[in-house]
């Protein structure tokens, strides 16, 4: 399904009765959520013409216009090369998305804010204080504060990034999921992607560079340290850890049959003031959803989803980010293999990329590989 924004909104509506999205009396039946009050929530009906495309143009914050961010980087023709563009900038949570060729040119430590690689396409070998961690496609690392990292990735490396303020408590078993995946990303067209674990730049002399950032840091007040290579990787003996996961294998309900939920979705972790959850839904939300007073951030990593709400109705595709800022209502109707990761904040975000920085216009096609399936019952 496909539904056309500039078409005829009566015929969108009509489609989205049939897909059971919208009550066929007119109405649609909408939920209402504060941040930490998710038992007090409102439902309330809502007539369709006040839920689809009923934002008065010019007004509000205009954040989720949808970006291709990996098209706002440019390709490298060389080696050792890295770009990274910062997208969404707010008190407690920063998103941008990064590709990398080769190593980076400085080992990277955040003094007191944590950061999340979420793995899009290509390889990244991530040293850090704790050791060395490979990271492939459909696969997170959540790095502490304080804990040194440098990346060297394949030619195809590209990753979003998400910086928290506040510490985050990891509420999935990294050594537990219930299935095991991987994923092949490649631009439409291309022919081979290389799964090839990229090596890093050993210093001839042994010395390293390493940058470090506070949170309220002004690029003026960056520091650089000269480092011995060999004492920056693998030598932390206590501390917070940083933890890998695969954030699609954690869901506790199949994906069919009679036991499967209406909403297959995972916590990875959480602060008080930012939250990350994975979903999986084909079909339709339950029900329209409006968080008040929390930004919903969506990275869509497969497949495709029709978004509809007070907003419009548009497509969300593979490799495209958008959002539902506080008090939009919004839900979706995802196509089977849909994959999303859905950041969320009780502090705004807000764009500081822009639409017109686009250069190219680039499709992903993402290939599932399944190493062990569902458990059978």
């Amino acid at each position: 399904m496909r539904l056309d924004p500039a078409g005829a909104l009566a015929d969108q509506v009509e489609e989205l009765k049939c897909k059971g999205v919208l009550e066929r009396d007119g109405q649609a039946r909408c939920f209402y959520t504060l941040w930490d009050n998710e038992e007090a929530r409102i439902w309330e009906q809502v007539p369709h013409e006040d839920f689809i495309d009923s934002i008065v143009e010019g007004s509000g914050r205009q954040d989720w216009r949808k970006l291709r961010p990996f098209d706002l980087l440019p390709d490298f023709v060389q080696t050792e090369v890295s770009a990274r563009k910062l997208l969404m900038v707010g008190d407690k949570l920063r998103v941008a998305c990064e590709a990398i060729s080769g190593t980076e040119a400085h080992f990277n430590r955040a003094g007191d804010f944590q950061t999340i690689l979420f793995q899009f396409s290509g390889v990244a070998f991530v040293e850090t204080s704790f050791g060395a961690y490979q990271i492939r496609p459909g696969e997170a690392l959540l790095i502490p504060a304080m804990v040194a990292h440098r990346t060297t990735g394949s030619p195809d490396c590209r990753r979003m990034v998400f910086y928290a303020k506040d510490a985050l408590e990891v509420r999935v078993d990294p050594d537990k999921p219930v299935t095991e995946s991987g994923y092949i990303v490649h631009r439409v067209g291309q022919s081979e992607v290389s799964d090839t674990v990229p090596q890093p730049l050993v210093p001839q002399n042994g010395k390293v560079l390493e940058r470090l950032v506070h949170w309220n840091s002004r690029p003026e007040e960056l520091w650089l340290f000269k480092r011995t290579y060999e004492a920056m990787v693998g030598r932390a003996q206590s501390g917070s850890r940083p933890v890998k996961v695969r954030p699609f294998d954690y869901f506790t309900t199949p994906p069919s049959g009679p036991k499967a939920a209406p909403v297959r979705t995972t916590l990875l972790w959480e602060s008080p003031t930012v939250r990350q959850r994975v979903y999986s839904n084909p079909g339709a939300q339950p029900a329209p959803h409006r968080g008040y007073d929390e930004d919903e951030y969506w990275f869509q990593f497969s497949g495709r989803v029709e978004q509809i709400g007070e907003h419009g109705i548009y497509t969300l595709e593979a490799g495209e980010v958008s959002m539902a800022e506080a008090g939009i209502s919004h839900t979706s109707i995802s196509a089977p293999g849909s994959l999303r990761l859905t950041t969320y904040t009780n502090s705004p975000i807000r764009k500081v990329a822009d639409l017109g920085e686009h250069l190219r216009e680039t499709r992903w096609e993402i290939q599932q590989v399944m190493i062990r399936d569902w458990p059978q019952p």
